[in-house]
């Protein structure tokens, strides 16, 4: 067994020839496998609920969001975004870039510059629409960032404070309304 590196990098080939890991979730970065540890329920929560709520209003457009999937940038690079929308129903181990309308992230300590910096500049350039950044180090109800390509980088278009409804679009023809603090409220 060898634990030697590649000299030319891993490709998406490789990437998706991986077993699933429990308990981790393994990216492709320039080549390199990067490893971070699966998220903490509370992190869980806040992304399998935007998921639900996201699904509900794209549906009639024939669009899903999915959690935790894997999305296909370019030869080197693959991220698995903790909430994705695609332009259509996909029945694969992963998605290429090309076919999600809107990345959402949710922000942990250990992911915070990947999430903040990374990953929008790699989306934007790849020409998703719309990332979200779900803002919640530090606090007890999450703050969402919404943003939208402008001219091949994103520009903040929203924000959604816990505490008030607000309205935001997903797509050009698709907007869903909620307050933030219940993404992570108790249900009784």
């Amino acid at each position: 067994m060898t634990t030697a590196r590649r000299l030319d990098g891993y490709t998406l080939d490789d990437w998706e020839s991986l077993d699933p890991q429990e308990g981790r979730r393994i990216e492709l970065v320039d080549g390199r496998f990067v490893v971070n540890a699966a998220p903490a329920m509370r992190h869980q929560r806040v992304a399998d609920r935007l998921q639900t709520l996201l699904d509900a209003a794209v549906a009639r457009e024939g669009m899903e969001a999915l959690t935790a999937i894997a999305v296909r940038l370019n030869r080197t690079l693959g991220y698995i975004p903790d909430v994705v929308v695609t332009s259509e129903f996909i029945d694969a181990g992963s998605v290429d870039v090309r076919d999600v309308t809107l990345v959402v992230e949710v922000v942990s300590p250990s992911t915070k510059k990947n999430d903040r910096l990374e990953k929008p500049a790699a989306f934007a350039a790849a020409g998703v629409e719309r990332y979200w950044r779900v803002e919640m180090v530090g606090v007890v109800d999450p703050t969402i960032y919404c943003y939208e390509l402008d001219e091949g980088a994103y520009s903040l278009v929203a924000t959604l404070t816990s505490g008030a409804a607000g309205t935001v679009a997903i797509t050009s023809t698709v907007s869903v309304t909620f307050d933030p603090a219940d993404l992570t409220r108790g249900r009784r």
